[in-house]
């Protein structure tokens, strides 16, 4: 009984884990989110992927670049984007040589942080349209007659919306939402709804 007490009384109290700071790519698309699914090349930070467009897409990295190098200003810390494809082809639908849409599915997860929740809430409410993301896609559900479904019945948020479409045999699902300082946008292309849901759930369970 001496002997447990001196060990006991050598242990000094349990080290609390630190959680590790929340960050764009930790909180953003992962590959246990969509595990039938592979990492395409098109990955990556903000920097990094506007850099690739620079020289692939003159045109569209003028105005994206513009909008990052103002949310920066505007108080964006970090960004980063994460595509997955169900195959090498579809990975390859992004590149502005591809000849065609997809077939097999293609998921994209965008997450950028902001020093600030009303930093994030606010920049959110401007609806800019960045990387393809943007009130153009809630556009299109709507002109397809897919169905958008904004605020908290979303059960993402008050600042969210969520869209679904069918068009031409291929499904559309995309998610916009702040949460915290992080604004986050989703899309999936011929990927079930119930599986962009759930990617998106999981998505924003980081946050929480």
């Amino acid at each position: 009984m001496v002997l447990l007490l001196m060990v006991a009384g050598c242990q000094g109290p349990e080290t609390v884990a630190q959680k590790k700071p929340l960050t764009a790519q930790s909180v953003t698309l992962q590959a246990k989110d969509v595990p039938s699914m592979q990492r395409c090349e098109a990955s990556g930070d903000l920097d990094t992927v506007l850099k690739r467009e620079k020289s692939s897409d003159p045109k569209s990295y003028e105005s994206n670049s513009y909008q990052w190098g103002l949310w920066k200003r505007e108080g964006a810390t970090e960004g980063y984007l994460a595509v997955y494809g169900a195959s090498p082809r579809d990975c390859d639908a992004l590149s502005s040589q591809s000849s065609g849409a997809p077939t097999g599915g293609l998921v994209l997860g965008l997450v950028i942080k902001f020093k600030s929740a009303a930093t994030a809430a606010r920049i959110f409410e401007t609806g800019a349209e960045f990387l393809g993301f943007g009130p153009s896609d809630i556009s299109f559900i709507k002109s397809t007659g897919g169905i958008v479904t904004t605020g908290s019945d979303t059960g993402l948020g008050a600042q969210s919306a969520v869209g679904t479409a069918t068009v031409s045999g291929a499904s559309y699902y995309f998610a916009f939402w702040q949460n915290k300082t992080f604004a986050s946008d989703f899309l999936a292309y011929n990927v079930s709804s119930a599986d962009a849901a759930r990617a998106v759930k999981d998505i924003n369970g980081r946050i929480l």
